[in-house]
């Protein structure tokens, strides 16, 4: 009878083992996948690709990889990552929809480390957003305000620890491990490397940013809304610019549709969408914005149309200040327009 209880165990001992096991190797895959290391050091195989440094002379074959751009004194921590619109959540969870809903083609990651103090390390992101609108578009709406402009680049800032820029189609973060003038200089010198090897359109840009008033403007502070801009489903493609006047800070917005009956439609649906959310209209003394103009929770709004454009004023806090620069905007749009005709 012994003997037959032996056998019994042996099967749960077994059975115990495989237990043990399948949670053991659970519980390694999660701590794995959430440091997010080379994960070639543990035998198991990623996906990796090459971000193509494009130099026109040159084949397919002879093309560098991201790793290509690790700078002076560092070297690469990972392999060159590749992430694409269905997998993007797995390394930016929470702010994938930004990317896919702008136009995200691929994002390309690399980790660099220095050489002789393990604490300093950094990433590179080079996201590829297809367009250079949808480049600046992520860029622009995530710019923080501490954030300091960056060399001669014309989009580009930096923090205490961290580097953002617009190359063409692609968007560009560095982040570093700490704040630190030894990787803010190995930063910079990828930034470079990138500038200078990383081909793209030379005749790319976005032409609305000239159609803004250049007096009292608040360098830095154009933002690019691809879809639902200030909450409205029909406002889309829409840029806003923060100015200065009287020590008010006051935003304006323009976008740019493809016929004019299109841009009187869409001023149109925005109107009516501030009215329909608690906006009342507001009397103003200013023949051209008559019947434009909102009273939104204490705010003032400005909404019209000229030719194939929308544009107004968004939440300002002095309804003199809005007016005056609604004012300035549509004369600016105006000379735009008659511009175009005589050409």
């Amino acid at each position: 009878m012994g003997r037959a209880r032996r056998r019994v165990r042996r099967p749960e001992s077994a059975i115990s083992l495989c237990l043990l096991a399948v949670l053991f190797l659970t519980g390694l895959g999660v701590f794995i996948k959430q440091s997010d290391f080379d994960l070639a050091r543990f035998g198991i195989n990623v996906a990796t690709a090459e971000l193509p440094l494009e130099d026109p002379g040159k084949s397919k074959d002879d093309q560098t990889a991201l790793s290509s751009l690790v700078p002076t004194g560092f070297e690469a921590l990972s392999k060159t990552g590749v992430y694409n619109p269905e997998n993007l959540y797995e390394k930016i969870n929470g702010k994938a929809p930004l990317y896919t809903e702008s136009g995200f083609e691929k994002l390309y990651t690399q980790r660099f480390i220095n050489i002789t103090d393990e604490s300093l390390w950094a990433e590179l992101y080079v996201y590829d957003m297809g367009t250079v609108k949808n480049a600046f578009s992520v860029y622009s709406v995530q710019r923080r305000a501490e954030a300091a402009p960056f060399g001669p680049m014309r989009f580009a800032y930096r923090t205490a620890n961290a580097l953002y820029f617009v190359h063409g189609k692609y968007y560009v973060e560095l982040v570093g491990s700490a704040e630190s003038s030894e990787l803010f200089r190995a930063m910079a010198e990828v930034t470079r490397k990138i500038r200078a090897n990383l081909t793209i359109d030379p005749n790319a840009g976005i032409a609305e940013l000239a159609l803004f008033p250049e007096e009292d403007f608040v360098a830095g502070s154009v933002k690019l809304y691809l879809v639902n801009a200030f909450g409205s489903e029909g406002l889309t493609d829409t840029f806003s610019a923060r100015y200065k006047l009287d020590d008010e800070i006051t935003a304006a917005f323009l976008s740019q549709r493809s016929t004019a009956q299109d841009a009187q439609a869409v001023a149109k649906g925005y109107y009516e969408f501030l009215i329909n959310n608690g906006g009342a209209a507001k009397q103003t003394a200013r023949k051209a914005l008559e019947g434009k103009t909102v009273d939104f929770y204490g705010t003032t709004e400005i909404v019209f149309a000229i030719g194939p454009f929308v544009a107004g004023i968004h939440e300002a806090e002095n309804q003199q200040a809005a007016e005056q620069l609604a004012e300035r905007l549509l004369h600016k749009l105006r000379e735009v327009i008659s511009s175009a005709n005589n050409e």
